[in-house]
């Protein structure tokens, strides 16, 4: 984006005086002080060494950034970076002289208030997107995976990123277009029209009886596909399919999808430990049991998950030395509800798991070609 911007944006690349992450940018309204913390400087991607842990001049020079848009130092997401000052006590209402911490990216920080604490953990954020958040304690780095360091310890810890772009955006998708008669019958009954289309999908055989969903809707995804003409798909479609075999398919689509990213993961040594739940699509009890089928492993779900919010109470807390231990957050968390696979769903989930795999690699010159097609 930067790049972008100096060669489509002169004149405004020749004004700019700061880049600032967001959390940045409020920091220094409310503080008077400039500051980015491990996280945000490593989601810039190109312009920072993983390894040092520090910006890198060698590829800031040769992609013509100046070095002079980011601050010297590089903090810790929970380091106290300044005190809000009397521009700022007017801004946001809190006292004077209120310690305010680095923060990080949204993303991590959510991972922390799922729990992740330890090496090998995964958080996965079944939402709108798809987003896993993986969990080192020591560099393990894919190309496959988007990595930066984590919002706590974030000199050693690293944070590996992937997902899909949607998931439960496909199962909105398919309610909205094709889920009339639940979306009246919910107000009727008083009950979701998620769980009517749950109720009808479960009766459904694992495998959705042949018929396979590939649940890149957008067109193109991210880690750890890195690709930009993938599309969405049902495969295997008859005229014996009806309308809860293609929403259980969705379902399983996602779940396949969660799959590769644990695999490309894997590729590099990560020790799988926990798999942990959260946002709008885990509250379904059958997607919950199918991610479960489809993986092989015990997951957890926290039905009271707050989201980034609380990682943030943590790192002010850690900031600030009320919180002794990062690992405190494993007592704020709330209840675990926990899934245990089912073998035979299971053993029946491989081969098709299988078959999306090759179903990606079988459609990559179709979606190429189709995206010329559609313009």
């Amino acid at each position: 984006k930067m790049v972008w911007m100096r060669i489509h944006e002169p004149d405004v690349w020749s004004r700019i005086y700061r880049i600032m992450t967001p959390n940045a940018y409020c920091i220094q309204k409310i503080t008077g002080e400039d500051s980015v913390d491990f996280s945000s400087a490593g989601n810039y991607g190109g312009i920072f060494d993983i390894h040092r842990r520090d910006w890198s001049t060698e590829l800031m020079e040769e992609l013509d950034i100046p070095r002079s848009f980011f601050p010297e130092e590089i903090v810790p997401s929970e380091k106290v970076v300044g005190e809000i000052d009397d521009e700022g006590a007017k801004l946001v209402g809190l006292k004077k002289g209120t310690p305010v911490c680095a923060g990080g990216i949204d993303a991590p920080t959510s991972t922390l208030a799922g729990g992740a604490v330890y090496d090998g953990d995964l958080v996965s954020m079944l939402g709108t997107s798809m987003c896993n958040g993986f969990l080192s304690y020591t560099p393990r780095i894919s190309p496959r995976l988007v990595n930066f360091p984590y919002v706590v310890n974030g000199r050693e810890f690293l944070y590996s990123f992937s997902g899909i772009i949607t998931a439960g955006y496909c199962v909105r998708w398919f309610r909205d277009e094709f889920g009339e008669f639940e979306k009246r019958l919910s107000m009727e009954l008083g009950r979701d029209a998620y769980s009517l289309l749950d109720d009808q999908a479960e009766r459904i055989p694992a495998g959705s009886e042949g018929l396979l969903f590939l649940p890149h809707m957008m067109g193109g995804e991210r880690a750890p596909y890195w690709d930009d003409h993938i599309q969405g798909a049902f495969i295997g479609a008859s005229v014996y399919h009806k309308k809860p075999h293609f929403f259980r398919a969705i379902l399983e689509g996602v779940a396949y999808a969660l799959r590769y990213s644990i695999e490309a993961a894997g590729e590099v040594g990560f020790p799988l430990k926990g798999i942990t739940l959260v946002d709008g699509g885990a509250k379904s009890k059958l997607w919950r049991q199918i991610i479960a089928d489809v993986i092989g492993l015990n997951i957890d779900y926290l039905p009271e998950a707050r989201g980034a919010p609380l990682g943030d109470a943590l790192l002010a807390g850690l900031g600030t030395g009320v919180v002794k231990d990062f690992r405190k957050i494993g007592e704020w968390i709330g209840r675990r509800i926990s899934v245990e696979p089912d073998v035979v769903n299971h053993r029946r989930y491989e081969q098709c798991y299988g078959l999306y795999k090759e179903s990606l690699e079988a459609n990559k010159r179709i979606f190429l070609k189709m995206a010329g097609v559609s313009g």
